[in-house]
């Protein structure tokens, strides 16, 4: 629940702060003092939009915080408004989006106004409230059906696209198995074309490289005083007189080491003089296959690595379109065994929602008949769509007769702002006990209603708060008084600039209001009776 509201420079409200109760917290005020700014206020810190007209006309900034608690866990969510046209949302003191926001509310406060009656006209409303009566059997069975529906829906999307595919891809087949027999023709390997730059550079170059190559053969091993003979002697010398010192016996096994590392690189070099050898003809091979290298490189605007993978994708696609009706087959029989399953989940779902309607029907009728539509019927037609949706093949609309002898019609075609006004209330009472949402705000529903009518909207308004805290705006005296706490907005003006101002009545100041509602003024003698008197059976029942 709320337990306190702060406002600070948003709109008309300079500084507003005040606690509420936690059931029936009854609002009233003259029109225009600033009742739909503080709902506006309030939908705004718990996601609504912002923009800069809310912030107070000389003001940099407007802030809302609302501070309560949810699941036992204390809470408080503030948000900023910047002239400059930026926000910045906090819930207990952490920054957070306003999807965060909206999701972290959406089971904590409820805001209803007259938008809501428009929303119950709306058929494609009508299944979303039926489900929320009693939902704790339904809900994990729409779950498992939201599921199934889903993973249908991507079997039968991969079917589609296969079919959607097909006809071009036969278009294709010829191309592909052109470029795929031209991509096989060249043998590729992966790092080929580096290599043959390599082994054309050395062919170029072999005789140079032939020359340097036997040069060094003949300096380490043929030469009359070759490096490795001249090694070969100074490491005998060292090992004749390694046993008088240990570095010297460290040097010569270095030398000799040494010696044995060159004799490899001379065998090396011997026969890296019999490979330099290279005809015009290997030459032209290397050119010739270098040249079809880089003429598919040029052609693809490909890597020969890329090019290999793009020939494998084009077998992969032959072998598919090769194997277009055993697919299809496969994916056919794959998207109609979840069809399958879906439609049995389905089935059952509807099977449970024409229960719940039927409870609903009860329930409304006797709802209904409370609130003044005495010989009142109500009905919720179900029917099957053609298609199966994430909700199941269910289409739900409600059905009402508010007058004797009348047949039942759409709930569309009341034209009544009072009697939607009392229909929407009747399902708010009815499905309330199963929202699990704490806080519930009226703002101004009771439009089009009065005398004893409003009497018993007041009635259930304050059955509602039994379970929930319920924050109701009115401007009737039938609903008011039955607040467990009352509040007056006002409105002043000072230095040609408006301030609003909010209080928490005490008892008198509850009856001096009502009366104001009454009569427009709080001063009658009669007015002052008639509001006691009216607060008096409210707390008795006798309404």
């Amino acid at each position: 629940m709320i337990d306190r509201i702060i406002i600070d420079n948003f709109a008309t409200i300079e500084h507003i702060q005040f606690e509420l109760g936690s059931g029936l917290n009854i609002i009233t005020g003259e029109t225009g003092a600033g009742k739909s700014v503080l709902v506006t206020a309030v939908s705004t810190v718990l996601g609504g939009r912002a923009d800069t007209s809310m912030v107070r006309t000389g003001s940099d900034r407007a802030l809302i915080q609302i501070a309560g608690e949810k699941d036992g866990e204390e809470v408080i969510i503030s948000r900023e408004i910047l002239a400059s046209g930026k926000s910045v949302s906090k819930l207990n003191g952490e920054m957070v989006t306003l999807g965060q926001i909206r999701k972290f509310c959406s089971d904590w406060v409820d805001i209803h106004g007259q938008y809501d009656n428009q929303q119950i006209l709306d058929p494609e409303n009508h299944i979303l409230i039926t489900d929320r009566f009693h939902s704790e059997a339904l809900a994990p069975e729409l779950e498992k059906l939201e599921l199934l529906y889903n993973d249908y829906r991507a079997a039968r999307k991969e079917y589609d696209d296969l079919i959607r595919t097909e006809k071009e891809a036969l278009k294709q087949q010829d191309y592909y198995r052109f470029e795929c027999d031209h991509i096989k023709s060249l043998h590729l390997r992966a790092g080929e074309d580096e290599e043959l730059k390599e082994q054309l550079d050395i062919a170029k170059n072999s005789a140079r490289i032939s020359g340097a190559v036997h040069s060094a053969y003949e300096l380490l091993h043929e030469a009359d005083d070759s490096v490795l003979s001249s090694l070969s002697r100074a490491s005998d010398d060292l090992e004749s007189v390694a046993s008088y010192s240990d570095r010297i016996s460290a040097l010569s096994e270095r030398a000799r080491a040494a010696y044995y590392e060159l004799d490899d690189v001379s065998s090396a070099l011997r026969e890296l003089t019999e490979s330099f050898s290279w005809s015009d003809e290997d030459l032209d091979r290397i050119s010739e296959r270098l040249a079809d290298i880089e003429d598919a490189v040029r052609k693809y605007h490909m890597s020969p690595a890329e090019i290999i993978s793009y020939g494998e994708e084009l077998e992969q696609k032959l072998q598919l379109i090769e194997n277009y009706d055993a697919e299809k087959s496969r994916l056919k029989e794959i998207a109609d065994k979840k069809y399958a399953l879906l439609e049995d989940q389905a089935s059952h779902v509807s099977e449970l929602r024409h229960i719940i309607a039927s409870r609903l029907e009860s329930a409304m009728i006797k709802e209904l008949r409370d609130l003044e539509f005495a010989n009142s019927d109500f009905s919720i037609r179900i029917e099957r769509a053609d298609e199966i949706g994430p909700l199941g093949f269910d289409t739900v609309e409600f059905m009402i007769s508010t007058n004797p002898g009348e047949p039942l019609m759409p709930l569309t075609r009341i034209a009544s702002g009072g009697e939607i006004s009392r229909i929407m209330l009747a399902f708010k009472h009815i499905i309330g006990d199963s929202d699990m949402v704490d806080t519930m705000i009226f703002d101004e529903i009771d439009t089009g209603i009065s005398g004893h009518t409003a009497l018993v909207v007041g009635r259930k308004m304050s059955e509602i708060a039994e379970h929930h805290q319920l924050i109701a705006i009115t401007h009737l005296p039938q609903i008011a008084a039955y607040g467990d706490d009352n509040y007056l907005i006002s409105k002043t003006v000072r230095d040609n600039k408006s301030h609003t101002g909010i209080d928490h009545l005490d008892a008198e100041g509850k009856v001096k209001m009502v009366a104001t509602l009454f009569s427009g003024s709080s001063g009658s003698e009669s007015a002052l009776d008639a509001a006691r008197e009216l607060i008096e059976s409210t707390r008795n029942g006798s309404n």
